[in-house]
């Protein structure tokens, strides 16, 4: 029998192969973001699939969504920002908030749903990120919202154990998606190089020599949603090439 699956930020990079995933594997797949040009482009390519048009970090809308799709058996809590400031930019405030909001509140307000609507057995995946585990300069907002989403995780997996939910996060590296490419253009012009050249220092650190591709960290989602990850809750997985390892 299929299961219900919502993905939010599925209309792009790993949330489009994560939907991808879902869909080859026979599941209903319902999408959501708050583009609605990526949403369409999604669907022409995906095909079978549900979209819904969602700004998760408009918490009437996330509930109000919750409702309308009813039992599900699979958030993956993907949408998110990632946007640099240093702590003496003159628009650090302003990413401050609006990553929080997306990355953090966002997060919440779609567990918090969740939790009313999931089956007992279902399971969920938050999208955090190596810098929910380590740091990198200029990343401040990105990266406490990342830690924060960790942190979420773990809580909302013991809240939801006795229901025989489980509740993982991934923790990507680079990964070669639209937001990596705009991330590293904009650390390419803090450090005055070219963007290509950008990249080619950032993959020169990167042990196996590559970026993640989408459809890698899409595997690991679809497995920690498959039976075969049944024992599995409150861990959070690198998937990184060998980037990092705590």
């Amino acid at each position: 029998m299929p299961r219900e699956i919502l993905i939010t930020g599925g209309s792009s990079g790993i949330g489009l192969e994560t939907a991808r995933a879902f869909i080859e594997a026979g599941d209903d797949v319902h999408i959501a973001s708050r583009n609605a040009d990526k949403l369409q482009a999604a669907k022409q390519e995906l095909g079978d699939v549900t979209t819904h048009p969602l700004d998760v970090t408009d918490q009437a809308a996330v509930d109000a969504l919750f409702v309308e799709l009813g039992a599900l058996d699979v958030l993956v809590a993907n949408a998110g920002v990632c946007l640099q400031a240093r702590l003496d930019d003159a628009n650090t405030d302003e990413v401050w908030h609006t990553t929080m909001d997306v990355n953090l509140n966002g997060v919440y307000y779609c567990l918090k749903a969740a939790q009313k609507t999931l089956v007992d057995g279902g399971s969920i995946v938050t999208v955090s990120s190596g810098l929910g585990k380590n740091a990198r300069a200029g990343y401040e907002a990105y990266t406490a919202s990342k830690h924060a989403v960790l942190g979420l995780t773990k809580c909302v997996a013991l809240e939801l154990a006795p229901r025989g939910i489980r509740v993982n996060a991934v923790c990507p590296g680079w990964v070669d998606t639209p937001m990596s490419r705009a991330d590293s253009a904009e650390g390419a012009r803090r450090a005055g190089v070219e963007t290509d050249e950008f990249r080619k220092e950032a993959i020169a650190g990167i042990p196996l020599g590559r970026m993640v591709e989408p459809e890698d960290v899409a595997d690991l989602i679809a497995f920690l949603c498959s039976g075969a990850a049944r024992a599995i809750t409150g861990q959070s997985y690198n998937i990184a090439c060998g980037e990092f390892f705590n």
